[in-house]
């Protein structure tokens, strides 16, 4: 069911959103997949998931659950990274999220959009994370 997947840990804490972005948009610009996923997962946090593809979030602090369908605009070497319409959903700790059908339960939905390097988020009240 991960196949496909990037997984990141420690996220928030290191701050490695923009770092998770630019993997998603490497593999979209080099024609990995026509889609790209990823799960990041903060300190002391985990996601269990079930053989039924369905996961919940356990430990203390959230997962992240994004998605990208579209190549970035700019992906290049030494150039600022313009990448748009990337999904996110936050899932907290008790929470579910269905991997099969990437749809979450409980948490929050927002978008992500990176315009020369600089990372903003659409629809969300906390930023980024």
């Amino acid at each position: 069911m991960l196949q496909g997947v990037i997984t990141d840990t420690h996220f928030v804490k290191r701050d490695r959103m923009g770092r998770l972005l630019v993997f998603l948009a490497r593999i979209l610009q080099d024609g990995w997949a026509k889609r790209a996923r990823a799960i990041a997962v903060e300190e002391n946090a985990a996601v269990l998931i079930g053989t039924d593809g369905r996961a919940k979030v356990v430990g203390f602090g959230p997962a992240y659950f994004l998605e990208a369908n579209a190549p970035p605009a700019g992906c290049k070497d030494k150039m600022p990274l313009t990448f748009r319409n990337i999904s996110v959903h936050v899932a907290v700790t008790g929470s579910t999220f269905d991997v099969k059908n990437w749809k979450g339960e409980g948490g929050d939905d927002y978008a992500l959009s990176v315009n020369d390097g600089q990372v903003r988020a659409a629809g969300s009240w906390h930023g980024v994370y």
